[in-house]
């Protein structure tokens, strides 16, 4: 049989390796960090909401990025150039001959 000696070691050996876990930090008052940082997301630890990145860009960004949000962008298109990446030249996918 296993002595007690033995589960006691075997169990005190297995606390000392655990290591605690601590919670994230959160923030205290989240209605007063709202208030004074409107721009930064309260649940997000403070991250920058995307409007607030989107800051510095050129209008039209800002307005495609509210059409798109809310549904009333048209479908994107996307259309791929090939180059080649010896000449670098850029061909239109459509063969010449």
């Amino acid at each position: 049989m296993i002595s007690i000696k033995t589960i006691a070691v075997a169990g005190l050996l297995s606390m000392m390796a655990a290591a605690p876990a601590f919670a994230q930090e959160a923030i205290q008052e989240p209605g007063a960090f709202a208030f004074f940082y409107p721009n930064l997301d309260v649940l997000n630890g403070g991250a920058p909401t995307p409007a607030y990145r989107m800051e510095g860009l050129p209008p039209s960004v800002m307005q495609s990025y509210n059409e798109r949000e809310s549904g009333l962008a048209g479908p994107n298109v996307w259309q791929h150039s090939r180059v080649h990446h010896a000449s670098g030249t850029v061909h239109d996918g459509r063969r010449h001959g």
